[in-house]
């Protein structure tokens, strides 16, 4: 298909056991006018070999491990679609998805990002929960800004408004999706959709405890939208201020579980000075003691 309406854009890194099912669940779609595209970030666990064997069209494209942003903007690169579609290798779009995207972003007379919530499922594939996470329409900058809601699964956005970008941060260890997300919000209407997207699957390679490194990262992901691209134009500052806050306080939480206790003691000490409130005094105190 020289020239379909969706790319379906999958990167991957050693998910080889997953993405078979990944890939049944993309050709299982109600809408068929998509191809598929998926970036392997390095595997070493056959997955190039796996593909090769399957009888489904795939355009394939294998780089050294440079990360899931870097996977993702090469992605973007190779798509040909009007629109783009991704769905991470692990996971599995339900079967009206696209169809239901597709149609609600083209039925708008002006660009558009489209997205559902998601259903959890555990490592064999079965559901366990439905996300409860509330969901807007419309320019979302200010609820983006105080939840992640929107998810790099399970959304379909036009392809020319990050063709030719560098649309993922590849500076960014994680949450290279939230800060696209918030980048575009300021430019961009969303719109959410009634029914869930996709399935997120979490299982023991990727089911974890929030960690002081990567909290550190949404915290610097949040300041720096804020601060230097735009959201303060927009994001009232008693808002921002309570959201930094409670993300200042989390990275203490998390130093404070590792053991940092001087690290937790600075974290806990700049979310009480930007919004004081008696946890995080508390919190600090206790910091100060346990060094």
């Amino acid at each position: 298909m020289s020239h379909p309406r969706v790319s379906v854009c999958i990167p991957t890194f050693n998910r080889k056991e997953y993405l078979r099912e990944t890939l049944e669940s993309v050709v299982s779609q109600s809408y068929q006018d998509f191809e598929i595209v998926v970036v392997d970030d390095g595997s070493t666990d056959g997955t190039e070999e796996m593909l090769r064997d399957l009888e489904i069209p795939i355009r394939y494209a294998w780089q050294h491990n440079a990360g899931d942003a870097a996977a993702r903007n090469r992605l973007i690169e190779h798509a040909r679609g009007d629109y783009i579609a991704f769905i991470d290798s692990d996971d599995l779009l339900l079967p009206g998805a696209l169809e239901q995207m597709v149609e609600t972003g083209t039925h708008q007379n002006h660009d558009v990002i489209v997205y559902g919530t998601y259903l959890a499922i555990n490592e064999r594939g079965e559901v366990t929960r439905r996300s409860k996470r509330k969901l807007h329409s419309g320019y979302v900058t200010t609820f983006l800004f105080q939840d992640i809601f929107i998810h790099s699964c399970g959304t379909l956005l036009p392809a020319r408004i990050v063709k030719g970008k560098a649309a993922f941060d590849t500076t960014l260890r994680v949450c290279s999706d939230y800060d696209l997300w918030l980048r575009l919000s300021l430019q961009y209407p969303f719109v959410a959709l009634s029914d869930p997207t996709f399935k997120r699957r979490r299982h023991s390679k990727n089911l974890s405890s929030p960690s002081f490194a990567n909290q550190v990262v949404e915290l610097e992901v949040l300041q720096t939208f804020y601060y230097e691209k735009g959201g303060r134009n927009v994001i009232p500052r008693s808002v921002a201020m309570k959201r930094l806050s409670r993300e200042e306080h989390r990275v203490g939480r998390c130093a404070f579980k590792e053991g940092n206790y001087q690290e937790a003691a600075d974290y806990f000490f700049r979310a009480f000075r930007r919004r004081p409130t008696v946890k995080s005094l508390l919190f600090w105190i206790v910091s100060l003691a346990g060094r």
